[in-house]
């Protein structure tokens, strides 16, 4: 089986994710007999590519390396915008790795709308889509029986979306918490060693682990993004970040997070989606946490995620300390999905 990609976005995560495609080339034909063919690269500032033939991965990575664009490559090259490239690319699936915008979503949830409606799957790692208009989106993905996957979007790789759809058949999701912000997770583990906030957000600049705004993870957007995200998918909710009941931990001072270590107790920023006269509510609000609870031991930029079902009880993902590599591997197994249904 061929599938032919047009990729939406060209960043960290689109270039480790290019990287893992060549490393894995042998095995996808091997295995799997399935080859994964880039036909189109769309970037906002940095040039674009198109090409029915097919465009040189190895070469286009070398290329973003040496000059910070793509506009060098020669035959391939376009000024053609991202619609006109969607519209005009002739993929069977687009994967989309755009900047988050976290006050709509957009443009990433047009880009999306776009490929469904022109007959192609999509996979994404960006959570606006998921968090403003996942019902929307997958309702218009049956519709033109094409897939709308989506693994990367919280908790890089962990197969959380995975989890519930493929292993737990029948088992209803009726609550969700989850340790998902690394900026506040470092920030106050910094705290309670005695930083202040401004020197544990220095910290955690310094990781990579911040959005370009940190105030979006100080103030609990990030993670009312990522709850509104699970929420949508695992609960049905119909909600996005807007409507989450968010609180950030500016309210929380070295002093309250040095005297919480005392006690043997810890701050976390926690997000909760909980159903309740038949709707889901959800919120994110620090929490002080004790060795008893399950996110007391996740430090640093690890996160983890409770889910509680009505026939399994609670069950606890935690994913430690990830990496580019395991959001690019979410694509990547979101892909092998798609060619599995599309086989069977």
């Amino acid at each position: 089986m061929n599938l032919r990609l047009a990729m939406v976005g060209f960043g960290n995560v689109a270039r480790e994710f290019s990287r893992l495609l060549l490393s894995k080339r042998e095995w996808l034909l091997r295995e799997r007999g399935l080859s994964l063919e880039i036909v189109a690269i769309s970037t906002r500032s940095r040039g674009s590519l198109m090409s029915e033939e097919g465009l040189d991965l190895e070469r286009i990575l070398k290329l973003r390396e040496e000059s910070g664009t793509l506009l060098g490559y020669g035959p391939g090259s376009t000024d053609l915008s991202t619609p006109e490239i969607i519209a005009g690319c002739d993929a069977d699936l687009m994967v989309e790795l755009t900047t988050l915008d976290i006050g709509s979503g957009k443009p990433a949830t047009d880009y999306v709308r776009a490929a469904l409606e022109a007959g192609m799957s999509v996979v994404t790692a960006n959570k606006g889509p998921v968090a403003f208009a996942y019902d929307e989106l997958s309702s218009l993905a049956r519709s033109r029986g094409v897939h709308f996957r989506f693994e990367g979007t919280v908790m890089d790789g962990a197969p959380v979306f995975s989890l519930v759809e493929r292993t737990l058949p029948g088992c209803e999701v009726i609550g969700i918490r989850g340790l998902l912000n690394t900026t506040t997770n470092v920030v106050l583990g910094e705290m309670a060693r005695g930083a202040s906030m401004d020197e544990a957000l220095e910290v955690a600049r310094r990781i990579g682990v911040t959005e370009e705004d940190p105030s979006l993870d100080i103030d609990g957007w990030d993670a009312a993004v990522k709850i509104a995200a699970l929420a949508n998918v695992l609960m049905g909710a119909g909600t996005n970040p807007r409507k989450v009941d968010r609180t950030g931990i500016r309210g929380i001072s070295t002093g309250d997070a040095l005297k919480a270590a005392g006690r043997g107790m810890k701050y976390r920023l926690i997000a909760c989606a909980e159903r309740s006269g038949g709707a889901v509510r959800t919120r994110v609000r620090p929490e002080l946490v004790g060795p008893d609870d399950p996110f007391w031991s996740v430090d640093g930029t690890s996160s983890a995620v409770t889910l509680k079902t009505d026939l399994m009880g609670e069950l606890t993902m935690v994913e430690r300390d990830p990496a580019l590599a395991q959001t690019a591997y979410a694509v990547f197994s979101d892909i092998l999905l798609i060619a599995d249904s599309l086989r069977n």
